[in-house]
Order: structure tokens, then sequence, then C-alpha cells
């Protein structure tokens, strides 16, 4: 399994801002679970694109970068056929350093002489 600090998962998330919108959507619900379409409009992007950063999708997102190929995220299917998605419990406190990572402001200081 990789970790949050594996540079894949690190380069996975910088390319793709919908990857982090999700991630950090289901970290805020954890630990409860959601399924696609809410998933969708909380964080208002199409639910084939939600679909494809979190199981993968083709080329634009590939199985290995998404979240559940990066086993930042779980899939668990239902009895009556509903897929649902939450933060691996393994993970969470990584996801929250990243999320802090990605959030905060760098602010640069000029002196000018």
């Amino acid at each position: 399994m990789e970790t949050v600090a594996d540079g894949n998962v690190i380069r996975s998330l910088n390319r793709s801002e919908l990857r982090r919108k999700a991630l950090f959507y289901l970290l805020s619900i954890y630990p409860y679970r959601s399924y696609l379409s809410e998933i969708s409009r909380a964080i208002k992007s199409d639910p084939s694109n939600v679909k494809g950063c979190l199981e993968g999708l083709g080329v634009r997102y590939t199985v290995e970068e998404s979240l559940v190929g990066l086993a930042l995220v779980k899939a668990e299917q239902t009895k009556n056929g509903f897929k649902y998605f939450k933060i691996n419990p393994d993970v969470v406190d990584e996801v929250r350093a990243m999320k802090a990572m990605f959030t905060q402001k760098k602010i640069f200081a000029v002196e000018i002489g």
C-alpha cells in the first residue's frame, strides 16, 4: 500500500484538483461514507469525472492514480447495488496532514531597499 508520503500520491493529488476535492470532502464526512452522485453534488462536478477520480476511467483518470487505486479511499458495494466511498481508515491521519499541506498559503515577503 502506498502512503501519503509516497511521491505517486502527492503527484496524483497535485495533478488533479478534482481528486483533492473528492478526497477532502470524504475526509470532512469521515467516518461516514457517501455515494457517487452525493459526492458530485457536494464538490460541484460531473458524476463521470468524479467516478474517474475515485476509481479510474480511461486515460484521463488511470486506475493506478485514482483515489481507490492509491488506497486513500475504499469502495463498498451494498446488497441493494449502491456503491459507497469513504476514506480508508488506515490513512485518515495522513490525509488530514496532507490536507493541511495543500491548504497552507505560502507568503513571500520581499524587502525593497
